[in-house]
């Protein structure tokens, strides 16, 4: 597991804490056991993309906050300006595709 693989998984964790939302809550919303879930947040268990992105949800972030923790990406301001933030992450093509990411690097292109 390399570095940016368990600092997410540590954020996932103190994120979770800090909303006060149990391992046993996101277990049962993920439709599994919490010691199933525990092995997944201590890295014991590979965390896909499709995972990662339910816990976002259910513990009511995004799956950029999760990874950039304790920053946040937000917009700031009326005047459009955003805060830059570079996220390595290994994505099939298709589910590039299927998260919109690739219609929102064009746009960056574009402009």
């Amino acid at each position: 597991m390399n570095t940016s693989e368990e600092k997410t998984l540590k954020n996932i964790g103190l994120i979770r804490r800090s909303k006060g939302i149990s391992q046993e809550y996101v277990a049962e919303k993920l439709g599994m056991k919490q010691p199933g879930y525990a092995l997944i947040e201590n890295g014991n268990r590979g965390l896909t993309l499709d995972k990662l992105e339910l816990i976002a949800i259910i513990i009511g972030v995004s799956v950029i906050d999760i990874i950039t923790y304790p920053d946040k990406y937000e917009k700031q301001g009326t005047q459009g300006n955003f805060t830059k933030v570079l996220v390595e992450l290994e994505v099939s093509t298709d589910e590039f595709i299927r998260l919109g990411l690739k219609e929102k690097v064009l746009q960056i292109l574009n402009k």
